[in-house]
């Protein structure tokens, strides 16, 4: 299993790519996970400090493991798959389940365990899982408004401000919700600065 971390780490993010960011490396999985592990534990702290119950081991261990079947299929971009539509979703869902279940047979000591936890991950329905949904958007948007910074215009990156809106909704985590609606008026502060105009979205 290290081996497909060690994958991870070489593997880029391709929805950057797709969307025209120009940049001499793009952001690897392997970086990804890691932004996603750390935004888990700040999460996951906040909420339990508001007296929320978290299993804070599970959270942990679902974000370094949620990308880990990209290490066999790589990144397949949300565009890809929205514009493949139903039978492309259910393809990628097949091709990380039975990636993860090659993986999982390698492990002697904890295939089963790790099977386990993939299922946890494809049901959404725990506060852990919701809450490292909810985190591997996040990474995605502070990785955009960072190369905004660096100079890539709002433009083209708005789209993944606007797909994730939804998403992070449907996840009904408060916390998550305010954190994405910072990043967004940063996102859009940037826009404004530079004299662009966004289709943008409203809070309800």
């Amino acid at each position: 299993m290290a081996r497909n971390g060690e994958t991870l780490k070489k593997i880029g993010r391709t929805g950057w790519a797709l969307a025209g960011v120009d940049s001499v490396r793009q952001e690897s999985v392997g970086e990804h996970s890691y932004g996603t592990i750390l935004v888990s534990l700040l999460i996951s702290k906040a909420l339990l400090h508001q007296g929320e119950q978290v299993d804070l081991s599970k959270v942990i261990t679902l974000a370094a493991l949620h990308d880990l079947p990209e290490s066999m299929t790589s990144d397949i971009p949300r565009l890809a798959v929205d514009l493949g539509g139903h039978l492309l979703q259910e393809g990628k869902k097949e091709a990380e389940k039975n990636a993860f279940q090659l993986i999982s047979k390698k492990s002697e000591f904890f295939g089963e365990w790790l099977l386990n936890l993939w299922q946890e991950m494809e049901v959404k329905s725990s506060t852990e899982v919701r809450i490292v949904r909810g985190a591997d958007i996040i990474d995605m948007l502070v990785h955009a408004v960072s190369l905004e910074n660096s100079g890539v215009s709002p433009k083209i990156l708005n789209q993944f401000f606007i797909s994730s809106h939804t998403s992070l909704n449907e996840l009904e985590i408060g916390l998550v919700e305010d954190i994405f609606w910072d990043l967004y008026k940063e996102h859009i502060d940037n826009a404004n600065s530079l004299g662009i105009k966004l289709e943008q979205i409203t809070r309800s």
